[in-house]
């Protein structure tokens, strides 16, 4: 019997989700909460073996991607798949460096829930998407590099060069290298050019 715990604000996907996995001979749902923020207290009562967690919550104190950090720093042994169904370029990484089991689009199907909850649990396997959407830059430049998109998602929150350099323990020259970088590559003149950039195209999510 494998306990699962759901987590996500949306009604409709905690229906999903226990219809998917309604057989009560395979599981059980020991929850389906809509709050983020008392997830890993469940956790600690309930001992699910897997966690469906959703990354982007309507709570203004946390998000799924820091529940899943302290659901790993407590219960290191509980596998959490997280899902979304806004295609943000940094959650993948992020959720990767958390040490999530699984990275989960809302689009999937029943059977394809089912399948990487059986890779996690039976296999000790990770799931993740095969690709991870890139920032689409002028031709000739060569991509973004994994710390340009974690600078340019840290300019989208609107913080300074000095406050990115302490966020991500770096010296701010090399914040400023890494904003040279990122006009030069999308083509932009200005940091408000480098956030409209990438918040109208929908790949950098400045809530989360």
């Amino acid at each position: 019997m494998i306990k699962l715990l759901f987590v996500d604000d949306h009604p409709v996907t905690l229906r999903f989700l226990e219809n998917c996995f309604s057989d009560k001979n395979k599981y059980e749902i020991v929850g389906s909460l809509t709050q983020a923020q008392i997830a890993d207290l469940w956790c600690e009562n309930k001992q699910p073996d897997a966690v469906f967690l959703d990354i982007q919550t309507r709570e203004a104190s946390i998000n799924g991607l820091e529940m899943a950090r302290i659901i790993k720093e407590k219960f290191p042994a509980i596998k959490i798949l997280m899902m979304t169904g806004f295609d943000e370029i940094s959650y993948l990484p992020r959720a990767k460096e958390i040490g999530v089991d699984a990275f989960l689009l809302k689009s999937y199907t029943e059977d394809q829930f089912k399948e990487a909850l059986e890779t996690v649990i039976d296999e000790g396997k990770t799931v993740f998407p095969e690709e991870n959407p890139k920032i689409p830059v002028t031709p000739g430049e060569l991509p973004l590099t994994d710390r340009e998109t974690e600078v340019l998602r840290l300019i989208c929150r609107d913080l300074s060069n000095r406050e990115i350099a302490d966020e991500l323990f770096i010296s701010e020259s090399t914040v400023k290298r890494h904003v040279e970088s990122l006009l030069r590559k999308t083509g932009k003149s200005g940091r408000a050019g480098l956030v409209a950039y990438a918040m109208s195209g929908g790949w950098i999510n400045p809530n989360i």
